[in-house]
């Protein structure tokens, strides 16, 4: 009876034990929650440092991904845009947050058919170019700033526009995207979109491309967990006059005769450089005591070959095939540094 009656009387102590151990559990539970709901695949160090940045993972690992940790999103502080004397920043936003596709409707960075919704940049920027050239300048944009906020489906941009610093001047803009198609979604789209510009050359400025962790279902419902992206890309094209490259450079050779190689480019007023009543004066020689003879203008023709570039060329290449050098290339085409712009015509001094 007595060992009975000791082994009753435990009873009440081990209960005890045991409410204060699932006591302290349930604390650690809530104090640390991670420990006991995400897996050792989560993600939890992913940042969107820049705009045009993509997530980069493994196809391997992002298949073992479980959840996805959504990051703080950072707004890029518009006061440390830098903009020139003549610059204009121009910035907007849009959100997608409760439009139907809501994906397609996030990289409608201009407008979408079906409703006209999108943040119009394509349209915005055109306005400043526009506003640039009506200064007196030639217009081009000189930076484009794109930041995506997953979790409010909102769109933020920055775009600076100003005056060009490479001669040519750039009328508008363009873009095409896709919501998941890659890139080969992209390019279909590109061939029928350069063919509305016949008469202008485009240059791609910025090849916009985002894996956005996608906090919603296509038709907006939220999601209880992060475990995939939805690849937004986005290529921004800008238009210049066709027959700017040969008209530039022809004129800019001629002020050189002129006026000498330290004549300051950037910046440039059109009219200040081809009045339009004196752009005819300029084909010929100032001095009319010592009229040039028609061998001598033959003679001056042959000193120059002209090279359009073309995707991979290099100075140091151009210079080897033509038998010259790369000092001369620049010198005779004005070019501050060895980057080469697709399109842009040489003059390859012989």
């Amino acid at each position: 009876m007595k060992k009975h009656f000791l082994t009753f009387s435990l009873i009440p102590t081990l209960l005890r034990f045991l409410s204060i151990i699932n006591f302290l559990f349930f604390l650690n539970l809530i104090l640390f929650p991670q420990k006991f709901v995400f897996s050792q695949n989560t993600i939890s160090n992913i940042q969107i440092v820049k705009v045009d940045s993509i997530i980069s993972s493994d196809s391997a690992e992002l298949n073992s991904v479980k959840t996805i940790v959504l990051p703080l999103f950072q707004l890029i502080d518009r006061d440390t845009i830098a903009i020139g004397p003549n610059d204009e920043l121009i910035t907007d936003h849009y959100s997608a947050f409760g439009k139907p596709q809501v994906y397609d409707a996030l990289h409608s960075f201009n407008y979408r058919r079906s409703d006209k919704f999108g943040g119009y940049i394509n349209d915005k920027v055109n306005a400043g170019l526009e506003r640039i050239r009506k200064k007196g300048y030639k217009s081009d944009v000189k930076k484009l700033y794109i930041q995506i906020d997953p979790l409010t489906l909102t769109v933020f941009w920055f775009a600076v526009v100003g005056p060009s610093q490479d001669r040519f001047s750039y009328v508008r803009i363009d873009s095409r995207g896709s919501a998941g198609g890659y890139m080969k979604a992209v390019e279909k789209q590109l061939p029928r979109m350069h063919g509305l510009y016949p008469d202008l050359v485009p240059v791609k400025f910025l090849e916009f491309k985002e894996d956005v962790i996608a906090c919603y279902s296509w038709d907006g419902k939220s999601l209880d967990n992060y475990c995939s992206f939805v690849n937004i890309e986005q290529h921004f094209f800008k238009y210049r006059k066709r027959y700017d490259d040969e008209i530039s450079l022809k004129y800019e050779s001629r002020l050189d005769e002129i006026f000498g190689e330290s004549i300051e480019k950037d910046n440039i007023r059109e009219d200040s450089i081809f009045p339009s009543d004196s752009i005819s004066k300029l084909e010929f020689p100032l001095s009319e005591s010592k009229p040039i003879e028609k061998k001598e203008i033959k003679k001056k023709k042959t000193l120059t070959k002209n090279y359009r570039v073309k995707s991979g060329d290099t100075l140091s290449e151009i210079a080897d095939k033509f038998n010259t050098t790369v000092s001369k290339i620049k010198k005779t085409n004005h070019l501050k540094s060895d980057n080469l712009q697709i399109g842009l015509l040489l003059k390859i001094p012989k």
